[in-house]
């Protein structure tokens, strides 16, 4: 989303939260109390990406208070609020009944706007607890951390169990009651409601009840997302060599995606993954036990690729992950996850480690497949990561003469970024111009001779003490 864009939509946002009545907010939840007791705003609403939170304590006799949380869309921020909300409510709903991943209670919900706050919403229970996002993981007490993944797996096996034959999304049936998946329930993403907010016009490339049969479609698919966030976004770059290296990128990466697909699991089974299952969505309590998944917006099924160890368990985003020595500590933590999932599975299934599921799934990732399934997760920064990660990975040095080789052969794609510029030097100007602030700039790699020598010293004496350190966080060979 362009900045002027994410500026309006937050300014709206804003509005919508000011005119929220407090009074019916409250009244609202009372009709809900199986009691019908009167309530009152606990403490400040909070805001998030999407929704707005106003938590509420019940008037009882008994000591212990029952506290709800009243959620309401950020309709401004939403292309599709309905198809969202009735796709988070039966994802709920699903998990609630098919697993014992902990989700908070809900007490109601409203699609529509048909009520005394004239907005949707959902009543959920108020959960206490602290989120994972002020833990620094990798400097946890391996008892600690031990005790983390541990439950952490549990939850990837259980949603690795949730196994169906389409790429798609849960939704209500005509009543609004019981979850269905049915063939044309899209699987909207945080990517696809930004483009789309944002006047991109994704709808081009998925309509309203597209579904996919099959990974190689739905990949194609991501390219196309990729490449509008290029083409239509007026800010998608930052000068003329940004522009080149995000292009170049997209075309360079499209053989290594169909080498990365594997036929065995073109045609499903796919995978239900919550849609944002990072730290601020996992709560735990003081002793790190897991309290409650949040947040179950943007769920849908996904390609078994897709289904991956967490990107954040150094505590690191996508972007970050996908540089050197980064990239070296994740997989370290992502091999002491799996070890914790392998733990989990053996528990669980009593059967010999060939024919445990995700473990066997799990076990044979590189690096390169990792960043691969994280980067088209998040395609927004697809770009970013082939060229920190893959290109010389898969196409050996020198970098940038490969992208200028590519500009001489593809000469007709240089209007497309002469384009860029020139359109980007427009949106700067009304930038300016409007007071917004400024898009950080996510430079392309460029290092020289020396500097690759030194780096690859650095990384062989970082693997040579991962090595030493993480010899015991290896899944045994058989067992």
């Amino acid at each position: 989303m362009d900045q002027i864009t994410k500026h309006k939509l937050d300014q709206a946002a804003q509005e919508l939260i000011a005119s929220i009545d407090l009074s019916k907010v409250c009244e609202l939840a009372s009709s809900f109390h199986v009691r019908k007791r009167a309530c009152r705003i606990l403490s400040e609403w909070k805001k998030g990406s999407y929704n707005v939170c106003f938590p509420v304590i019940f008037d009882q006799d008994t000591e212990v208070s029952e506290k709800w949380m009243v959620r309401i869309p950020l309709l401004p921020r939403l292309a599709f609020p309905e198809e969202k909300m009735r796709s988070e409510v039966a994802t709920m709903k699903y998990i609630a009944e098919k697993t014992t991943i902990p989700v908070p209670h809900l007490y109601g919900y409203s699609i529509k706007c048909d009520n005394i706050l004239g907005l949707p919403f959902m009543l959920l229970e108020y959960i206490e607890g602290k989120t994972l996002f002020d833990i620094k993981l990798k400097n946890l007490e391996q008892n600690k951390r031990e005790h983390l993944y541990a439950q952490l797996s549990d939850v990837y096996i259980q949603l690795y169990q949730q196994k169906f034959d389409r790429i798609g999304a849960l939704t209500l049936d005509e009543d609004d009651h019981h979850w269905v998946f049915v063939i044309n329930n899209r699987p909207l993403t945080v990517d696809i409601n930004e483009q789309e907010v944002s006047g991109l016009d994704i709808c081009r490339y998925l309509h309203p009840h597209q579904t996919f049969a099959s990974t190689i479609d739905y990949v194609f698919f991501i390219t196309r997302l990729i490449f509008n966030d290029f083409q239509r976004r007026r800010d998608s770059i930052l000068s003329e060599n940004d522009a080149r290296w995000y292009l170049y990128s997209i075309f360079a990466s499209q053989s290594i995606l169909m080498e990365w697909i594997k036929p065995e699991y073109n045609h499903g089974p796919f995978i239900l993954m919550h849609g944002d299952l990072r730290p601020p969505n996992i709560v735990i309590d003081d002793d790190f036990n897991l309290v409650s998944i949040l947040d179950w917006e943007w769920s849908h099924t996904v390609p078994v690729q897709l289904f991956t160890p967490p990107f954040w368990l150094t505590n690191q985003a996508v972007l970050q992950i996908s540089k050197d020595i980064p990239s070296l500590q994740y997989y370290a933590a992502v091999r002491r996850f799996c070890l914790s999932v392998y733990e989990q599975e053996s528990r669980r299934y009593k059967l010999p480690l060939k024919d445990l599921p995700l473990t066997n799934l799990w076990r044979p990732h590189t690096i390169e497949s990792l960043l691969i399934a994280h980067g088209l997760s998040n395609p927004h920064y697809f770009g970013n990561v082939y060229c920190d990660a893959l290109d010389q990975h898969y196409y050996g040095e020198n970098p940038e003469e490969r992208m200028q080789a590519f500009f001489r052969i593809r000469k007709n794609q240089l209007h497309i970024v002469e384009q860029k510029i020139l359109e980007f030097a427009e949106f700067e100007k009304e930038r300016q111009e409007l007071g917004v602030e400024k898009r950080v700039a996510l430079p392309y790699p460029t290092r020289t001779p020396q500097e690759e020598a030194e780096l690859v010293k650095k990384m062989e004496a970082f693997y040579d003490s991962r090595h030493k350190v993480d010899a015991s966080a290896e899944i045994p060979q058989t067992a």
